[in-house]
């Protein structure tokens, strides 16, 4: 706008030193100077004013545009305002939940020692029990074979003896049935007296 006025100005420019001017080598006249003269202020005016518009829409806009740009800065400031407190909330809960489950896994580490422990304890304790069993096994086992030794020594020792005392019983037994037969011949002899006086 502010190229086409300037370009219809300098046509009318151009036409008022045609009209006004010395065209020709004919003089303008008095009121055709005046009328120049006031078609060049109006021209003045008139681009003034063009002039003063222009710089008042430019002016205008340029006030718009500082606008949209402080609104653009403020909305820009928010979000970053907002990008950091969501950042800085995540990063607390991260930290929170790495803090929880170190927690955890130190209580964890801290429980599978306690029982790998626990367990070679009860490893330790029960090899101790079967050796111990074992062992007791074993003297049972030693004993038994020496009483088993001993029962077998006794008894055949006490055949020994139970021959012997056989032996004895029988030698006996001999000596006294043969003393006994001696003296039966006259008990029966007495006996047989004693019927015969009674019969009498």
């Amino acid at each position: 706008q502010k190229r086409k006025s300037t370009d219809s100005m300098a046509k009318k420019k151009g036409k008022g030193k045609k009209e006004g001017g010395d065209t020709d080598g004919l003089k303008l006249s008095d009121a055709d100077k005046e009328k120049n003269d006031k078609n060049t202020v109006l021209a003045m005016e008139v681009e003034r004013s063009f002039t003063l518009a222009v710089k008042a829409d430019a002016e205008h806009e340029q006030r718009q545009m500082k606008e949209r740009t402080k609104q653009m800065r403020s909305q820009l400031e928010e979000e970053k305002q907002k990008t950091y407190e969501i950042t800085r909330d995540m990063t607390r809960q991260y930290k929170d939940m790495q803090d929880e489950l170190s927690d955890k896994v130190v209580k964890l580490e801290a429980t599978i020692k306690n029982l790998e422990d626990e367990m070679l304890k009860d490893r330790a304790e029960f090899q101790d029990t079967l050796r111990k069993k074992d062992q007791v096994i074993s003297d049972q086992e030693t004993e038994m074979k020496n009483l088993h030794s001993k029962m077998e020594g006794m008894a055949a020792e006490f055949g020994d003896m139970l021959q012997r005392t056989l032996g004895k019983m029988k030698e006996r037994i001999e000596l006294n049935s043969a003393n006994f037969e001696e003296q039966a011949v006259p008990i029966n002899k007495r006996l047989e007296e004693y019927r015969i006086k009674g019969e009498h």
